[in-house]
């Protein structure tokens, strides 16, 4: 009884599926147009759909790499190299301070303008055109979280980026965030690369 009940369920399975792919995909004569043939090693025109489409013409995909152009020596003298400096995805560097962790990356895919945010603070950093916002800011409510706050330089590659973030549940001693990222973009501006 079970026997025949289970061949009856995969017959009937069986037929489902072969309705289900029919009715997709009828079947229909081929056309009998003509095929044209295209290189397809012309340059695409007017992209937008991909992220990755460099907004900012480059000819050097790393222009700045912060793991391997900023000395070592002058991480360890900034109280950076708690851990050594770690590569991270594409161009991302990240250094550990002990009581903060903070990351530099370069983009050429992307431009300054695009980066901003409507709440950020434009400057002079070092002669550099430069904006500082807070990635998550502090509040009573969120206090176990991660605090972060961002300096974005404007690049003739695109935008070099320093972030600064800690944690007040695993740091020592607070953390001005904004101040220290600001001060730390200071001691470095001499190393990035514009």
């Amino acid at each position: 009884m079970c026997g025949r009940i289970r061949l009856a369920s995969a017959v009937c399975a069986l037929v489902a599926a072969v309705l289900v792919v029919w009715q997709a995909n009828p079947l229909t004569s081929p056309s009998a147009g003509s095929v044209q043939l295209r290189s397809t090693s012309i340059p695409i025109s007017g992209v937008s759909s991909s992220i990755k489409w460099p907004v900012v013409e480059t000819v050097n995909p790393r222009p700045f790499d912060p793991c391997d152009d900023i000395p070592v020596d002058v991480i360890d003298n900034l109280g950076l190299g708690f851990t050594p400096p770690e590569h991270e995805d594409g161009l991302r560097c990240h250094y550990d301070a002990g009581n903060y962790q903070m990351a530099v990356e370069a983009f050429v895919w992307r431009t300054y303008e695009q980066t901003l945010p409507p709440d950020a603070v434009e400057m002079d950093i070092g002669g550099h055109r430069a904006a500082q916002y807070w990635i998550l800011k502090p509040s009573d409510r969120n206090n176990r979280f991660w605090f972060s706050c961002m300096i974005a330089f404007d690049t003739s590659y695109g935008v070099l980026q320093q972030s600064l973030f800690y944690a007040p549940v695993y740091s020592a001693d607070d953390v001005d965030c904004m101040q220290t990222n600001l001060q730390r973009a200071q001691q470095l501006v001499p190393y990035y690369k514009f």
